[in-house]
């Protein structure tokens, strides 16, 4: 079993207002040459423009890897997480409030857990043994939902109530010597 996403940055909105930017950096470029600004020093600007903002965004990118192991998110270039299926209490996919809860988009950290989202407001919420939250961002909500149905039924990780009837099993034998 395996289940696999991967999400870059598309939103209209936001090439939209970069390239407003881009093109606001060329105008100014322009005048400045009119200025008698040199035309190495201009391509320069624009050039790392490209290089801090367009390029990263285009290369961004959150893939979702679930296996019989555990869950894998990677926020490429940024950040990776495994987490093996024997951590994981508990997980479902749901709605969320990206900014409400979690202050926005990216690799977040807020009181309601740690974040790893792209866009949109579904996510798979984890609830691992410690008590740590984690929710991975999702733009395949029913698909995701559906894999994590058949996931959980097919669990070899034993649970909670399965482990203390095994203790109090061993208490008894223990108890008996």
């Amino acid at each position: 079993m395996k289940y696999y996403e991967s999400q870059k940055f598309n939103q209209w909105w936001l090439w939209l207002l970069n390239f407003v930017v881009l093109g606001s950096v060329l105008w100014g470029g322009y005048q400045e040459f009119q200025g008698g600004m040199p035309l190495w020093q201009i391509v320069l600007g624009v050039g790392l423009f490209a290089i801090l903002a367009l390029i990263p965004m285009a290369l961004i990118e959150l893939r979702t890897t679930i296996t019989d192991d555990g869950v894998e998110v990677r926020f490429w270039p940024f950040s990776r997480r495994r987490i093996f299926r024997s951590e994981i209490k508990s997980m479902q996919v749901r709605s969320y409030s990206p900014i409400g809860e979690y202050g926005g988009w990216g690799v977040r950290r807020a009181p309601a857990g740690r974040a790893y989202n792209m866009m949109g407001n579904r996510g798979l919420q984890l609830e691992l043994h410690d008590g740590e939250k984690i929710l991975i961002g999702t733009q395949s909500p029913e698909e995701l939902a559906e894999f994590v149905r058949e996931w959980l039924l097919k669990a070899d990780v034993p649970t909670e109530e399965v482990v203390e009837l095994k203790l109090k099993e061993l208490r008894e034998d223990k108890l008996r010597r």
